[in-house]
């Protein structure tokens, strides 16, 4: 009896020996399920809404400052081949430096965008934009006393949003964000000051393809 046993073990361990090995850790799926969008075409249109927050609060002994900036972009872009697309946006911003200093800039963008597929309707969107925005800066002497100056920035913004489309139609995106703006504002009757500024967030946004 243990010998036959021994022999009927003999013969599994054979078999599964000579069996095409299976991996556990291989996950199939079709990719081609409705909704999992593997590839975006050249001539595709996309709409994109989307807004970048920043919010800052610092306090050195008895003085605090509370930054605020936020960035909302209305954007199209068209593919010009698979998954690359370039496009423009259309930018509201307001960027509070402190209680006294505030500024209000409209302008827009130029960019281009790879669209790294990561699988199942997923993908990694680098994105870079070049631009300028024109507004008035605000600064309150107090006293209700309120100083404007002409405002003029060009920007560049850098971006690494995850995209993913729950159909073929609708895309949800959000990811980091670098804004950089250099320019400059002139108060009435005094020289011209430039400015550096540099805003990195979490970006929200979504689209719709057509």
């Amino acid at each position: 009896m243990t010998q036959r046993l021994a022999s009927s073990l003999l013969v599994l361990a054979i078999g599964l020996a000579l069996a095409t090995p299976a991996h556990a850790d291989d996950i199939a799926a079709d990719p081609n399920d409705a909704g999992k969008v593997t590839r975006i075409g050249k001539g595709v249109s996309e709409i994109d809404l989307g807004a970048l927050g920043v919010f800052t609060y610092d306090k050195q002994g008895d003085a605090s400052n509370t930054r605020l900036s936020m960035l909302f972009g209305l954007g199209y872009q068209y593919f010009i081949k698979s998954n690359v697309s370039i496009g423009g946006q259309f930018l509201f911003n307001y960027d509070r430096a402190s209680d006294a200093i505030s500024a209000t800039t409209l302008g827009g963008t130029l960019f281009a965008s790879a669209h790294i597929r990561l699988g199942l309707g997923a993908f990694l969107r680098p994105t870079l934009a070049l631009g300028a925005l024109f507004g008035n800066r605000e600064l309150d002497t107090g006293g209700g006393i309120v100083i404007e100056s002409k405002q003029t920035a060009f920007l560049t913004r850098i971006q690494f949003p995850f995209a993913y489309f729950p159909s073929k139609r609708v895309v949800l995106q959000a990811g980091p964000e670098i804004d950089m703006s250099f320019g400059s504002f002139k108060p009435d009757n005094a020289d011209s000051q430039s400015f550096t500024s540099i805003a990195g967030g979490f970006s929200v946004g979504v689209g719709y393809a057509f």
